[in-house]
């Protein structure tokens, strides 16, 4: 994109200084008329472009409009938010079924990350936790634990194990 506005910056300059310095005259109106052309070419380039890709319908957008990729993904700072964001999600469920139910637990997440397509055209990549372990601190009765499972099973939508 920083390439794309230096060059329209530059070619509108080159443009305005070639028709100030250039003598009146009939060279000068095919001269003006040129470099007029050259800016509307450098600023349309994009737009042709999206059209060129968009033309074969496999729409990737993938890079983007523009031929440079601005933005790269760190794969590494992903994973350290998902595993930060999976911590805070068992802290708060300890402290739910602390508040509910009056028992001390530890939870573990069994989490993997999903890909979710849109139409080909967008791509978004969500946590999914697949199963919750807890274990209490204390023996529970049947009832506790069964009342816990169903509740957490309807809260996260996925498998439950207690022990």
């Amino acid at each position: 994109m920083n390439a794309y506005v230096l060059s329209v910056i530059g070619t509108v300059l080159i443009s305005a200084v070639l028709t100030a310095i250039i003598p009146e005259g009939k060279t000068s109106k095919v001269i003006k008329g040129i470099a007029r052309l050259a800016c509307v070419l450098v600023i349309v380039t994009p737009i042709v472009q999206f059209f060129v890709k968009g033309a074969d319908l496999d729409l990737d957008f993938s890079q983007g409009i523009f031929t440079e990729s601005v933005i790269q993904e760190d794969e590494s700072f992903i994973q350290y938010c998902s595993e930060a964001r999976i911590a805070c999600v068992e802290n708060a469920l300890e402290e739910e079924l602390n508040e509910k139910y009056g028992i001390k637990t530890q939870v573990a997440l069994s989490w993997e990350m999903v890909t979710d397509k849109y139409a080909r055209l967008y791509s978004e990549e969500k946590i999914k936790i697949t199963e919750i372990y807890i274990k209490c601190e204390e023996k529970q009765s049947e009832e506790v634990i069964k009342s816990m499972r169903e509740y957490i099973t309807k809260t996260y939508c996925s498998e439950v194990r207690i022990e």
